[in-house]
């Protein structure tokens, strides 16, 4: 992509983005939850130089009680702001249908990214071709519920639970 459309993606990103996070809130999560056949997160993280809150509509699938996203950025062959600030402070919250909980982000660990990878292309088969398109290796991102999180729902195994 050239400098110029990459911009132009960026933009038309965040003010959908924006929407999406306001249609998911209020309806909490009755409306927007599904996106290009995948599961939505909303993903809450601080910027690390301004220091202020950003929320990122997301696509997911879970692992165990983790949340795992691709750090994409939508084919551009940069990685996307949620990534470096969540780099910088690994520490944010995620929301699915009005439950919300405090997560840790971590990068997933080599032994588990292809089986998340494919669990994730199974979900949004675009990301495929945002790979070919990227001379960057996509992220995979983990969003572990943090030490103290409440469980908001218990699994059958008896897991806390903070996204269903």
């Amino acid at each position: 992509m050239s400098v110029r459309s990459d911009r132009v993606l960026t933009v038309v990103t965040r003010h959908v983005g924006r929407l999406h996070t306001r249609v998911l809130r209020r309806t909490k999560g009755r409306v927007g939850s599904r996106w290009m056949g995948g599961d939505v997160v909303l993903l809450t993280h601080r910027g690390r130089t301004s220091g202020r809150t950003y929320t990122t509509p997301l696509l997911y699938v879970r692992d165990g009680v983790d949340v795992v996203v691709a750090a994409s950025n939508g084919g551009i062959d940069r990685e996307p702001q949620w990534w470096l600030n969540l780099r910088a402070d690994p520490r944010g919250a995620v929301e699915v249908g009005g439950r919300r909980c405090d997560v840790v982000a971590s990068q997933v660990a080599e032994a588990d990214r292809q089986r998340l990878w494919d669990a994730l292309m199974a979900n949004c088969a675009k990301y495929d071709g945002y790979q070919a398109t990227v001379s960057r290796r996509i992220s995979l991102v983990r969003l572990s519920p943090g030490r103290d999180q409440p469980a908001v729902s218990t699994g059958s195994s008896g897991s806390a639970n903070c996204v269903r």
